[in-house]
């Protein structure tokens, strides 16, 4: 019964292989299978006149009139049927195709209109990175002997005299005094005296964590790039304020969102437990 059965499904394989070829051929035009029925209703109309015409010494013109009408009509209904059916398929591929290049259409302009936000979105950016390194290089320092300090070195400056207030305050407090205390009371005079200098520059950089965020570019070189910019000093500057202000808590959590301060070298900070006042992901790269 199988060895039966499997000669009669390999027959309608083939069969059904022919039929497709024949009404949705590949790389085709899509009229030759209208053409091919028209050749085929035109050479089933010929034999059968043909043959009528052969027998019409042996019969009546009645009876060749119903043979040739009763052999034709069947005939010539299945071609109908069959280009009908021909129809049908050729407009499915047809619509199959439009979808397919509407698709092509709506996602080339998808990416047309992401590309339009990303060049609008880097111009911004650069532009923001320019201007923080003209908001660094405006930040001027005299010391008590006169000497100015321009640009980036005044990070240095900075950090040193965030260094002394620490020490020195150290000195000051009784024993049992929490060292965080004595961070935050550190902080406040440290930028009591350098707000002036300092306020601007933190807001900014902050500002363009930020936009990289809600531009949701934030998987892009964008990150890289603002980290290459901070110097040493500047990520243990920033660190102290996220840390050591309440003013700095929303820039702690892009710090740490971001790994900001990746590059900050830490055996500099001021005290080694002053690592646990942030979350780690601070100083792991998230790209």
């Amino acid at each position: 019964m199988v060895a039966t059965f499997e000669p009669v499904c390999a027959s309608n394989q083939r069969i059904y292989r022919q039929f497709v070829a024949l009404v949705a051929p590949r790389g085709r035009p899509t009229v030759r299978p209208l053409y091919r029925l028209f050749q085929a209703a035109a050479i089933a109309s010929v034999l059968v006149l043909a043959v009528n015409l052969l027998s019409i010494g042996k019969s009546s013109f009645g009876e060749w009139g119903d043979f040739f009408g009763g052999v034709l009509n069947p005939i010539l209904t299945f071609m109908a049927f069959m280009g009908l059916l021909i129809t049908i398929v050729i407009q499915q591929t047809e619509l199959r195709e439009s979808r397919r290049e509407m698709k092509r259409s709506a996602d080339a302009l998808l990416e047309q209109s992401h590309n339009a936000k990303r060049q609008n979105f880097e111009s911004t950016f650069f532009q923001m990175l320019r201007v923080h390194t003209g908001i660094v290089s405006a930040i001027d320092l005299v010391n008590d002997e006169g000497n100015v300090t321009h640009g980036r070195d005044c990070f240095n400056v900075f950090y040193t005299r965030l260094s002394k207030i620490y020490r020195a305050n150290q000195k000051k407090v009784e024993s049992g005094v929490p060292d965080i205390d004595v961070l935050r009371r550190t902080y406040a005079q440290f930028w009591a005296k350098h707000q002036v200098e300092l306020g601007h520059y933190f807001r900014f950089l902050y500002n363009i964590v930020r936009f990289i965020k809600e531009s949701n570019f934030v998987n892009g070189p964008y990150l890289r790039l603002v980290r290459a910019q901070l110097s040493d000093q500047e990520t243990l500057v920033i660190f102290y304020n996220c840390v050591g202000s309440e003013y700095g808590r929303l820039f702690k959590d892009l710090a740490e969102e971001f790994s900001l301060l990746d590059n900050m070298p830490q055996i500099r900070l001021l005290n080694k437990t002053h690592v646990d006042l942030i979350d780690v992901r601070a100083f792991t790269k998230r790209d």
